[in-house]
């Protein structure tokens, strides 16, 4: 994975990028083409004391890089701090940079690459809570989105979500009001 926003690879579209609040640190990581994202990070752990981390996995990342969000993730680091997390790490089911979901590869196999549940696994194992946000996706990702959270679930964290979708999938944060309240992911 390489460090910072490879754009000049691979453009995701979208044209809102947030600067990142006073005093975060952002991360990120990319697959050498640029096409994929596994893994954001965002860190505002005071000096001194053990960062509590929260994991969002959404539907697929779009502009946020280290050093601009995009407003999905501006809004889930916002829920992050109201719960009194310090550390933020975004996953999503699918790791293919598109700000529409309709820019996703039809092929599965595209839109998701090798190494992306493994981040995720991996994101995971240093939270203490997942909050799944990924929306309703196309039924063609159905075997991926199960896949990935399988994979997740299996790593015993909790799993939560802040509502669910007349479909099942949990609902995405970006319009939910501030004062949503986490439930419990149903099983898989």
């Amino acid at each position: 994975m390489t460090v910072g926003a490879p754009d000049d690879l691979h453009d995701p579209g979208g044209k809102v990028r947030l600067r990142l609040p006073d005093g975060v640190i952002g991360g990120a990581g990319y697959s050498p083409c640029g096409r994929y994202r596994q893994m954001l990070s965002r860190d505002w752990t005071p000096e001194g004391a053990h960062p509590r981390t929260v994991l969002f996995v959404g539907m697929n990342p779009s502009v946020a890089s280290a050093e601009v969000s995009d407003p999905t993730c501006h809004r889930e680091l916002v829920f992050a701090r109201d719960w009194g997390f310090t550390r933020y790490l975004k996953g999503n089911v699918l790791d293919w940079r598109a700000t529409s979901p309709r820019d996703l590869p039809a092929d599965p196999a595209e839109a998701c690459s090798p190494a992306n549940i493994p981040a995720l696994v991996a994101m995971a194992g240093e939270s203490e809570m997942v909050v799944l946000a990924y929306g309703r996706l196309h039924a063609r990702y159905s075997g991926v989105v199960q896949a990935a959270l399988r994979a997740i679930a299996a790593t015993g964290r909790p799993l939560r979500c802040l509502g669910l979708n007349k479909d099942g999938s949990a609902k995405h944060p970006l319009y939910l009001r501030r004062d949503t309240g986490l439930m419990d992911f149903p099983g898989l």
